[in-house]
């Protein structure tokens, strides 16, 4: 890929991308030991200022990710929250954009993997990413399969935690989807019920009802997962049913779409070769879409503290 890389923050600084660079003894280099968070920075062109989305959210969540892994890493909330800024800053963007903040384990010399206590390993943290524009499956809707492939569990390895090693069960479910000729795939967990997309939370829409699988499903406990049900609650007067999913219940679902910090709200059209519901985009979804645009663009008063100015 011949994309521009834009500068990168590490360890406190902000260095040219040609210049960041991990060691290939650490551990997040031979065996993916790392936690990180994507967030979301979106341009307001007539208050001529980028504002970061949920930007405490995504740290508290990394650190529990880091709680869970029992990384005891150097860095504060408040150190990275800053250098999140400072990275945006430094790049001087003036549209929306996409980073991951990640904070990795480094060498950790003869104890290796069982290295985790901060006099027995290094550890490190890198902010980086670029802009992010308005996807075709936003409007158009995505084309999806049911994997072959099942969700980690909680006693295999921990799906609350966004972990880097985790995503290689992600990825082993999209390149299937994506070999077989459609978007992306849905996975089931082990227990036959509904998990999530390979990077993002799914809903559905049965009868007026707004459905989607339960935290403890071995889906990751997604920000835009928790929002999007606030706002549904809100707006719609109705409460969101938490429950187990079954297969089958996606073909004869009204509307389907995944949610994620990079995703937003993406609509699914069609399952296994199935339309969903009349094979467009449904109401619900398009009704939830703008809501979250209004709220992460700051259109929405009720939802301005939930942006982190960076100019």
């Amino acid at each position: 890929m011949s994309e521009k890389k834009y500068k990168v923050w590490l360890n406190g600084k902000v260095v040219r991308p040609e210049e960041a660079s991990v060691s290939v003894f650490t551990q997040t280099a031979m065996r993916g030991a790392n936690v990180y968070e994507g967030i979301r920075c979106y341009w307001d062109a007539d208050a001529r200022q980028l504002n970061v989305w949920k930007l405490d959210q995504h740290i508290d969540r990394l650190f529990q990710s880091m709680k869970i892994m029992r990384m005891e890493t150097q860095f504060t909330k408040d150190s990275l929250k800053q250098g999140a800024l400072d990275w945006a800053r430094a790049n001087e963007f003036r549209e929306d954009v996409h980073f991951r903040l990640v904070v990795y384990l480094g060498d950790g010399g003869s104890g290796g993997v069982r290295a985790f206590k901060a006099d027995e390993i290094d550890f490190g943290a890198v902010i980086f990413g670029g802009p992010r524009r308005h996807q075709h499956a936003l409007d158009h809707g995505l084309h999806v399969a049911v994997s072959s492939w099942r969700r980690i569990s909680d006693d295999v390895m921990p799906a609350r935690v966004k972990a880097g090693a985790n995503y290689q069960n992600n990825r082993l479910a999209a390149m299937e989807a994506r070999t077989n000729g459609y978007d992306d795939a849905l996975i089931l967990n082990r227990d036959g019920s509904l998990a999530e997309a390979t990077g993002a939370a799914v809903m559905m829409v049965r009868e007026g009802q707004l459905i989607t699988p339960p935290v403890t499903a071995g889906i990751l406990e997604s920000i835009t997962r928790k929002f999007v049900i606030g706002l549904y609650e809100k707006y719609h007067n109705m409460r969101v049913e938490q429950r187990n999913v079954d297969r089958t219940e996606l073909y004869i679902a009204d509307e389907i779409f995944c949610c994620g910090t990079a995703e937003e709200v993406t609509p699914i059209v069609s399952v296994d070769r199935i339309a969903v519901g009349s094979g467009k985009p449904g109401p619900i979804t398009r009704r939830l879409q703008e809501l979250l645009e209004a709220a992460a663009r700051g259109k929405d008063p009720a939802y301005r503290k939930e942006l982190t100015p960076v100019y």
